[in-house]
């Protein structure tokens, strides 16, 4: 769930950012708005497909590939976000806008492992208590 805000709360931060950026390239205006979303959809369905696969117990090796992906994802987020003030020299503004695709970048990389870790302690016993008496 906390992935999930995160990834929403970054998809909102950067449209404005993204669609200015397109806007000012000369992108057709009714295709500005859809960049930002195409890149903060495939982000949310790489994380849920990692996060399945990191809680059904599957290998490094199958979750290498989407990974990858996903930080390629991010990694464009974070040139969409920041490229606009950049060209604006808002040196200020580029640094603010890659804190979102920075957390994204973190998550993608600490999350699989994060969750499987979860999962693990989950499902082993508890110790049992020792009574005083």
């Amino acid at each position: 769930m906390i992935i999930g805000v995160v990834i929403g709360l970054t998809f909102l931060f950067g449209f404005g950012d993204v669609l200015n950026l397109a806007l000012r390239l000369g992108v057709p205006a009714w295709v500005a708005p859809l960049v930002a979303p195409a890149v903060d959809l495939s982000i949310l369905g790489l994380l849920l497909g990692t996060r399945h696969l990191a809680l059904t117990g599957a290998s490094p090796d199958v979750l290498r590939s989407a990974r990858r992906l996903l930080i390629f994802a991010s990694v464009v987020t974070l040139a969409l976000n920041v490229a606009e003030p950049l060209v604006a020299g808002e040196f200020g503004k580029a640094a603010f806008d890659a804190v979102g695709p920075l957390l994204l970048i973190g998550w993608s990389e600490v999350g699989p492992g994060l969750l499987r870790a979860i999962g693990a302690t989950s499902r082993a016993p508890a110790a049992p208590r020792s009574r005083s008496t």
